[in-house]
């Protein structure tokens, strides 16, 4: 790999806001960056920050084909390091070895990714670990459902899942007689605890945080996927994530989302070893860059009290009664005034007149494969457990 700032990176999923600002962050440093996509309109693809923009097959439909395309790129164009950024992770992790050893892929091994990946097996991890955890249990088929033993509500959802699919809300007796079942993919009942809610993004290499930010769960569609992004100062999830971060050795990004209990304290509800909504916490000034390589003594955090918003959404969702509980448009209005747009760029104005057209090619991904304009978004580049 080459030394100092003339190495070559390539970012997946060039269509996520993450990516852009993350391709930002890193060109800002002196970093050449490419993205890779499977839509021809991705909003980085217009970026000033990108230099290269590559179309590849969808890594949910045709992983070894994925895996294949970005070797081509990376042999071609002299690149450096992978930064994947949304569930490919896995895939390219799978298949790790197809990939030259002059390109360092920035994820840990398949299993480690996996096991902070499935819901079920992080779960059982923090178990295994002697780590507070929710109450949950397995459920791979009808039997399952009869012998469920909560005493209050509960969260239903599937091990390989995100926040774009429906989560259900059960109580004890309910038959959930809606699920069915893939035993590469089972659903998992957890434990619904009331509490502050948190979200993290983390930079690490070899079991070391490099950088962090953890902030409330705000504005967010459905309660789930945020809107808005305020910085706090939170001590007891910073060590609580280096504890997981050194007790794995991980490598890469990844996202938690914290419960914190008066009682109880702190728990998780999830892992995301992948880049998560956190990045677009920094701006260039953090030199975010540093973390990727491991460069900086001190962990790198956005100042406490910095807020970003993703514009767009907060525009089609965070004015409605369920993005914020007690919301009201007087209160929208106020915060979406005072929140800085992570798309809006005066150096770099293109990507947000490319939005109209890009969502548009988002909604024929979504009428192709019948899913909501959420699904549509990120469809073809989940992962849910089958191996190739």
């Amino acid at each position: 790999m080459k030394e100092g700032k003339h190495k070559h990176i390539l970012i997946t999923f060039g269509r996520s806001f993450l990516t852009l600002n993350l391709a930002r962050l890193l060109a800002s440093a002196g970093y050449r960056i490419s993205v890779a996509d499977t839509v021809p309109l991705a909003v980085s693809r217009y970026s000033n920050a990108v230099t290269g923009f590559h179309q590849v097959s969808p890594p949910k439909y045709q992983p070894q084909q994925y895996c294949r395309d970005l070797v081509e790129i990376i042999e071609a164009n002299d690149v450096d390091m992978v930064i994947p950024i949304h569930e490919e992770t896995d895939i390219i992790a799978m298949m790790a070895g197809l990939f030259p050893d002059s390109c360092d892929l920035f994820l840990s091994d398949f299993a480690l990714e996996d096991t902070l990946h499935n819901k079920l097996k992080y779960q059982e991890y923090l178990v295994q670990q002697g780590i507070p955890a929710l109450k949950f249990r397995a459920i791979t088929g009808p039997e399952d459902i009869a012998a469920l033993d909560f005493d209050g509500p509960f969260a239903v959802k599937q091990a390989y899942s995100r926040g774009s699919q429906h989560v259900i809300k059960a109580y004890p007796g309910d038959a959930l007689d809606e699920l069915t079942f893939d035993p590469t993919n089972p659903w998992i009942a957890q434990e619904w605890l009331e509490g502050d809610r948190y979200c993290t993004y983390s930079v690490c290499r070899d079991g070391v945080v490099y950088a962090h930010a953890t902030y409330p769960v705000g504005y967010a569609i459905d309660g789930s996927s945020c809107l808005t992004f305020e910085q706090v100062d939170h001590p007891g999830i910073e060590a609580w994530t280096a504890d997981l971060v050194a007790r794995t050795g991980f490598t890469g990004h990844i996202g938690l989302d914290f419960i914190d209990h008066p009682e109880r304290g702190l728990v998780t509800i999830e892992a995301n070893p992948r880049g998560t909504s956190g990045i677009m916490m920094f701006t260039p000034e953090d030199r975010l860059d540093r973390a990727f390589f491991g460069e900086n003594d001190e962990v790198i955090k956005p100042p406490t009290g910095r807020v970003r918003m993703i514009g767009l959404g907060m525009a089609l969702y965070g004015w409605r009664k369920n993005a914020l509980p007690g919301n009201t448009f007087r209160q929208f209005v106020r915060d979406f005034r005072a929140a800085d747009d992570v798309i809006t760029d005066r150096a770099d104005r293109l990507p947000g007149w490319m939005l109209i057209p890009a969502y548009a090619n988002i909604l024929r991904h979504s009428v192709k494969y019948r899913v909501g304009l959420a699904g549509g978004f990120m469809h073809d580049h989940e992962w849910d457990g089958r191996q190739v």
